[in-house]
């Protein structure tokens, strides 16, 4: 069987010793799969992300990395979701050398994320974004342009782009889709500090249980598993944000060995 590992945005595969799916890569090898994970623009559009996925399979087909003779499940993290959407959808024109069989996909946002409308559009937090002296500008886009990173990965995690985006790239009828969606830590603060006002905005504009930055509606997509995981955006990839020394204690590596004992009946 062969493991594709999608990372979200601002995602790499390892840095600083540091890997995005924190140990998930070389757990499974332990167990016998072929394991590759691509590496993807951090900040830009889910097409472009999208066809750089499609090379590093194909890529990765043709190296040996993944045996183009045996089944292909994509697990795929955040926006990863969606470029492995994008990927397998007939509209796109993507060509993959071997047919994946399945995709799931861990709290990507299928119908947008709070957390990226209000920071695209930061003037929608004015008392007054009417008013004419209020600036029609996203400050963070000028500071961001001046550095060379492209905010195209997050405007396509806004809610309007993320629904036209389902609307357009339909699922290809070979491959099962599936999702599992992060609804905070248990305990009295449901994610770590970092994503603190983000969950509770969230909340206040949605009153949905949420991940930090995706909803679990948002998360949901084909076959959804409703036991949620206890966990925030961070933790679900095996990252304490709290204390970035020690593992999350929600235990990731069983949950990602369910997706895969649950893909392996394909």
């Amino acid at each position: 069987m062969n493991i594709v590992l999608v990372h979200g945005i601002l995602g790499f595969r390892k840095r600083f010793g540091i890997e995005y799916f924190g140990g998930v890569a070389e757990h499974f090898r332990t167990k016998g799969l072929a394991v590759l994970v691509p590496e993807l623009d951090p900040t830009k559009g889910v097409e472009f992300r999208g066809d750089q996925l499609c090379d590093q399979i194909n890529s990765g087909f043709k190296s040996g990395a993944i045996d183009p003779d045996q089944q292909t499940h994509i697990i795929a993290h955040s926006m990863g979701g969606l470029d492995s959407r994008y990927v397998l959808s007939p509209v796109s024109g993507k060509r993959l050398d071997s047919p994946v069989t399945s995709l799931t996909t861990i709290s990507t946002p299928h119908q947008g994320s709070p957390i990226a409308d209000v920071i695209d559009t930061p003037l929608d937090l004015s008392p007054f974004p009417h008013l004419p002296f209020a600036s029609a500008r996203n400050p963070l886009e000028d500071a961001l342009s001046e550095l060379g990173i492209s905010l195209d990965g997050l405007r396509d995690l806004t809610t309007s782009v993320c629904e036209a985006f389902s609307a357009e790239y339909r699922n290809h009828p070979s491959v099962s889709y599936f999702s599992v969606a992060g609804s905070g830590r248990l305990g009295p603060l449901p994610t770590a500090a970092a994503f603190l006002l983000f969950h509770h905005y969230i909340f206040a504009r949605t009153g949905r249980p949420n991940d930090g930055l995706v909803t679990v509606d948002s998360a949901t997509w084909g076959t959804f598993d409703a036991a949620t995981w206890p966990a925030d955006h961070a933790d679900e990839v095996g990252h304490n944000l709290d204390n970035l020394l020690m593992p999350p204690t929600f235990p990731y590596l069983a949950r990602f060995d369910q997706i895969v004992s649950n893909v392996a009946m394909l």
